[in-house]
């Protein structure tokens, strides 16, 4: 039987080793979990796009044509599956299956498609044309979409989701009229009188994000394909002001970004919406593997490969710039994001250096076809900080980062299955077992650790409170753990008074997966 533990607000750091996604990684013998990290078991999951010369996309090919090498050494590809298995149920065609991230389950392994409009580092009327070309594309699409579809808007002051994942196409419309655009004020009449330059921390705002949409979909089977509208940080003022010990924490935070991408699934597609302009260096020529260079900075500052286009490469998608028809520059993507094989392989290399970028290369026999898939992912992983007591002041940066971020937006988070019950000091947490990670201990008995944080709200969306604990769940030796067992774990959280809204978000302090519940009193 599941037993649960009051929470324990930890003073010191706990530190676990991260096994988020394909990699799980413990300290190597002799070292430290800073110094050197060893691979236990990871299998790196590819999905594969085959075109012809004519830009056709080749669906017939099986798993004898596909060849993979990672860091000049071939592998063995394990798990094999053609595009076929990423269809949507048969019975759904013309009929809405999905209305909420709820629904998601009922279709399988399919994609899902992410539209986000960029309003941090955009000038206005680049968003505002933005807007008018997605409401085009939404028009000339089936009132029943046929890959369910989520809208967020990536703003000055929060990631906001304007609607859900749904198959409504009327529903995605009154969404762009609702939505009131989200711009710094000083970047928005800097652009209106000609200035360049974004907004102050646009490039921290961006990485974060980028980061919430990882952390928000994990859980969720299928590819997500991303379509990002906006100039992404290229603008930003943090991008252009950083000084070399700046470049560096900032490549540490690139690097988590890349990873949580690739473990949720993630292919980024960015559309410049500044319509038909001279390409940039990095436009003009796709980066390899980002950071894994010496190449000069440019006018940013900044490798070149860590521009924001970078993840486009990296997981997978591509660049579309230079262009004024944005509306078809979405269905290109979102048609490309539903045709695709999915490789996997174990590498056969058994260790990481720290901060290694593996290179991937996926060839077919046949020289005439292209083949597009992600170009690498960073060996070693980061720990997962823990929280500390209850103010966010004095949160550690990587939980502002995420977990604090997590809390002020209404996305939903699926890479915990949780759920709470209010009791008379606070709430029991109710999150699926088989989501967390387990740890065995001499006797039988198994451990996992979950960080949570609730955020009180009045009326009006205003912040009230936040109370953060670190809690622990025990398994006895005896316990069987089904496929619909939940841990139950006390969280103390005191309600200040207005209180019309808590949001409450786990993370599984081993892996990083992080689940949310919105809670009404």
């Amino acid at each position: 039987m599941l037993r649960s533990f009051l929470p324990r607000i930890l003073v010191a750091g706990l530190f676990a080793g991260s096994m988020a996604g394909f990699a799980q990684v413990t300290p190597g013998d002799g070292s430290s979990a800073e110094s050197a990290l060893q691979v236990k078991a990871r299998l790196v999951v590819l999905d594969v796009t085959v075109v012809d010369r004519n830009g056709n996309f080749v669906s017939n090919l099986d798993r004898s044509k596909f060849h993979i090498v990672e860091d000049k050494t071939p592998q063995t590809i394990r798990n094999f599956d053609p595009p076929s298995g990423h269809q949507m149920p048969i019975a759904s065609q013309g009929v809405a299956l999905v209305h909420s991230t709820a629904d998601l389950p009922k279709i399988g392994n399919a994609p899902v498609n992410v539209l986000v409009i960029d309003e941090l580092n955009t000038p206005f009327m680049q968003i505002g044309y933005a807007q008018q070309m997605m409401e085009r594309y939404l028009k000339q699409q089936p009132e029943v979409l046929p890959v369910p579809t989520l809208f967020i808007a990536a703003g000055n002051s929060r990631i906001a989701m304007l609607h859900d994942f749904t198959q409504s196409r009327a529903d995605l419309i009154a969404s762009v009229h609702k939505h009131v655009t989200d711009q710094d004020f000083e970047f928005m009449v800097a652009t209106l009188h000609g200035g360049r330059q974004g907004a102050t921390g646009g490039m921290s705002r961006t990485l974060g994000a980028l980061l919430q949409l990882a952390d928000s979909m994990r859980g969720i089977t299928g590819r997500k394909n991303v379509i990002w509208v906006g100039t992404g940080y290229k603008r930003a003022m943090d991008s252009i002001t950083f000084s070399s010990s700046d470049e560096g924490k900032t490549a540490d935070i690139v690097r988590m970004v890349t990873n949580k991408l690739l473990d949720a699934h993630i292919t980024l597609y960015t559309i410049d919406p500044s319509g038909p302009v001279a390409p940039t260096k990095q436009q003009a020529a796709p980066v390899g593997s980002p950071l894994d260079t010496d190449d000069a900075s440019d006018e940013t500052g900044l490798s070149p490969n860590m521009h924001f286009e970078s993840f486009a490469y990296s997981t997978g998608g591509r660049v579309l710039f230079g262009r004024n028809d944005i509306e078809t520059e979405i269905k290109e993507t979102t048609t490309e994001g539903s045709m695709y094989y999915t490789l996997a392989y174990s590498p056969t290399t058994p260790s990481d250096a720290d901060r290694k970028y593996r290179k991937i290369k996926v060839t077919v026999d046949d020289p005439s076809l292209r083949v597009v898939t992600r170009d690498g992912y960073f060996g070693a992983r980061g720990r997962v900080e823990t929280v500390v007591a209850n103010t966010e002041k004095s949160q550690p940066r990587g939980v502002r980062f995420d977990l604090v971020s997590a809390a002020r937006t209404t996305m939903v988070y699926t890479g915990l299955h949780s759920d709470a019950v209010r009791t008379r000091d606070g709430y029991l947490l109710r999150v699926k077992a088989n989501d967390l990670r387990w740890d065995g201990r001499e006797d039988g008995s198994r451990i996992s650790e979950i960080t949570a944080i609730g955020v009180c709200y009045n009326a009006k969306g205003k912040e009230l409170g936040q109370h953060a604990a670190e809690l622990k769940e025990e398994l006895d030796a005896k316990d069987v753990v089904g496929p619909e067992s939940r841990g139950g774990l006390a969280f103390p959280m005191p309600l200040p008074a207005g209180t019309t809204r808590v949001r409450l978000v786990l993370r599984d302090a081993a892996t990083g997966n992080m689940g949310s519940v919105n809670w009404t009193p």
